[in-house]
C-alpha cells in the first residue's frame, strides 16, 4: 500500500461512494472519527443512508468535491478520465484504491478474516459477521450487501476481528493480510481480467498465500478447483462441503419451505443439528463455511446455530418483495450460469413443485456473456416461464454480436426462452399472465430490480381496485 502521514489525515474523500464495497469503507471511516465525503453519479440507499450519518454526499462527479480533503480513495469502478481523480492525480494528492483503504482498515484489527471465492461471498460474510456478533465479539466488518440485521453493510466494533469480502474481479484482494481466509468456490468468471482460467487458479494461489504466518484456509470441498488448489498451498486448511472427505459436513438434509434442517458433522463427530431460514443447498454449503469460522473463532456451536437460525439473508439474495393473492415476487443478484441454476433450485425445492417459477433474468456485463454464453444454456430448466432481457452494460463498452438475441439462441438449445429486449416493458408482460400461486424471481446484478418495484405497483394497484371479500 503506498504511505501517507496518517497523522495528518482528516479528511477523507471517496469517489464513487454510492458501490456497496466504498460505503462500507465510508461508514467506518466516519465511525473511526474522520470526516467523510463522497461523490456517485446518483442517489441510492447507501448515499442516503451515510447522508443521514453525517457524510458529506455530492451527486455528480466535479474535481471541486476535493477542496479541503487529505486524501482519496477511489472505487475500481472509477475511470481514468473521472474529473475528481484526474484533478487528484494532477494536484499529487495521496490517492488509495478501495482495496487498499480495505487493508489499511483490516489492518487494525488482530484477527482478520477475508472471504472470497467466485460465489457466495455476500452472503457467506454476512454469516460470519452475524456469528461473532452474537458470540459476542464485537466484529467490525465490511459486506458487499445489505444485511438482514443491521441498518447497511458495515459496522465499526471495538473487538479483535474484522470481516471483509474480499474481490477478486479485479485481483484486488490481493492487498489483503488475513489470519483467517475462506474460499467459498473457484469458477471462471471476470474472464476480460484474469484471460485464462490458470491464471484465475494462480491469482486465488496468490491470495491465499497472503495469510499471516501461522493463518487458516477455510476451504469448500464441493468444487474441483478448489479441490486441486489445497494441494498446492501449504497453509493450515480445514475443509467443508457435502463430500464425505470434508473435515466439516452436512448430513440428513431435509429442506422446508424457504429453510433447511441438517446435520453437522466435523471430523466424522456429530456437533448437532443446524437450522437455516434462508433456502437452497448454497445456502447450506455458505452456512458450512460461517460455522467453521465460528469454531475457529471460539464461540459454541449452539450460539452459532441459534445465529444461523435468526439469519434470513442479505438483500437481493433469494429476498422475498413482496406477496400479493399469491403470487410471490423475489429479487435475487444472481448473474453467473451456477448462481442463477441454484436459485431456480432452490425455488423448486423451496415450494416443492407446486408452484409456478417464472424466471426473468437480465445478463450483466458484455465480457461475462461473450465468456460464459454456452453455459447459459441449461440454467434455466428448473423455470417453468423464462424471460430474457437485454444485456446490462455496467459501463463497459459493447462487443459486436454480444446481446440478448446471442443468449436466447443457447438457451433455445435446450428450452423456450421469451424475449423482452427492454426491461421497462417487462412488469406490463408479466401482469398479463400472472397467477395465483406464481413464484416471479428477478435475477441479475444490473438494475433489474426495478422491475421488482413496477411489478409489486402494479400488483397493488390490481388489489386495490379488486379487494378480497
Amino acid at each position: 500500500m503506498k504511505s501517507f502521514d496518517i497523522e495528518r489525515i482528516k479528511r477523507i474523500h471517496l469517489i464513487g461512494i454510492g458501490g456497496c464495497g466504498v460505503s462500507a469503507i465510508g461508514k467506518i471511516l466516519f465511525e473511526m472519527g474522520y470526516k467523510v465525503s463522497g461523490s456517485d453519479i446518483k442517489e441510492n440507499s447507501n448515499t442516503m443512508r451515510l447522508k443521514d450519518l453525517g457524510v458529506k454526499i455530492f451527486i455528480g462527479h466535479d474535481a471541486s468535491h476535493l477542496r479541503g480533503a487529505d486524501l482519496i480513495v477511489y472505487s475500481s469502478a472509477i475511470s481514468a478520465e473521472n474529473p475528481e481523480f484526474q484533478a487528484a492525480i494532477t494536484k499529487n494528492m495521496p490517492i488509495l484504491k478501495r482495496a487498499e483503504m480495505l487493508s489499511f482498515i483490516m489492518n487494525k484489527h488482530q484477527k482478520r478474516i477475508a472471504v472470497a471465492g467466485t460465489h457466495g461471498k455476500t452472503t457467506t460474510t454476512s454469516m460470519v459477521a452475524k456469528i461473532l456478533l452474537d458470540a459476542g465479539l464485537d466484529p467490525t466488518f465490511l459486506i458487499g450487501g445489505e444485511t438482514d440485521y443491521i441498518d447497511g453493510n458495515a459496522r465499526m466494533g471495538k473487538g479483535w476481528y474484522a470481516v471483509a469480502e474480499a474481490d477478486e474481479s479485479d485481483g484486488s484482494f490481493l492487498e489483503l493480510s488475513p489470519n483467517i481466509s475462506i474460499v467459498t468456490n473457484i469458477e471462471p468468471d471476470h474472464m476480460e481480467y484474469f484471460g485464462t482460467e490458470d491464471n484465475l487458479l494462480s491469482i486465488f494461489e496468490k491470495f491465499i498465500n497472503r495469510l499471516e504466518e501461522g493463518g487458516t484456509l477455510i476451504l469448500g470441498n464441493d468444487n474441483s478447483q478448489n479441490r486441486g488448489i489445497k494441494n498446492k498451498v501449504s497453509a493450515k486448511t480445514i475443509t467443508y462441503g457435502f463430500n464425505n472427505d470434508s473435515d466439516l459436513t452436512a448430513e440428513n438434509l431435509n429442506f422446508h419451505g424457504t429453510g433447511s434442517r441438517f446435520d453437522v458433522f466435523y471430523h466424522k463427530k456429530r456437533l448437532g443439528e443446524a437450522i437455516l431460514s434462508v433456502p437452497g443447498e448454497q445456502n447450506v454449503s455458505n452456512s458450512l463455511a460461517a460455522i467453521l469460522l465460528g469454531l475457529e473463532a471460539g464461540a459454541p456451536f449452539t450460539t452459532i446455530t441459534t445465529s444461523l437460525h435468526s439469519f434470513t439473508g442479505a438483500k437481493r439474495r433469494f429476498q422475498i418483495v413482496g406477496d400479493f393473492n399469491d403470487i410471490i415476487i423475489i429479487d435475487d443478484y444472481a448473474h453467473h450460469p451456477t448462481e442463477i441454476k441454484a436459485t431456480l433450485k432452490a425455488a423448486k425445492l423451496a415450494w416443492n413443485g407446486k408452484k409456478r417459477i417464472i424466471s426473468v433474468f437480465q445478463p450483466h456485463r458484455y465480457s461475462r456473456t461473450f465468456h460464459l454464453a454456452k453455459d447459459f444454456s441449461d440454467v434455466f430448466n428448473d423455470a417453468d416461464i423464462a424471460i430474457l432481457t437485454d444485456i446490462y452494460s455496467a459501463g463497459e463498452a459493447a462487443i459486436p454480436n454480444v446481446n440478448g438475441k446471442m443468449l436466447v439462441k443457447e438457451v433455445e438449445k435446450n428450452r423456450k426462452i421469451t424475449y423482452i429486449p427492454k426491461k421497462e416493458k417487462i412488469a406490463e408482460q408479466l401482469i398479463k399472465i400472472l397467477k395465483p400461486n406464481d413464484v416471479v424471481i428477478i435475477m441479475g446484478a444490473g438494475d433489474i430490480n426495478t422491475v421488482c418495484k413496477e411489478l409489486l405497483m402494479r400488483l397493488k394497484i390490481i388489489e386495490n381496485e379488486n379487494p378480497k371479500k
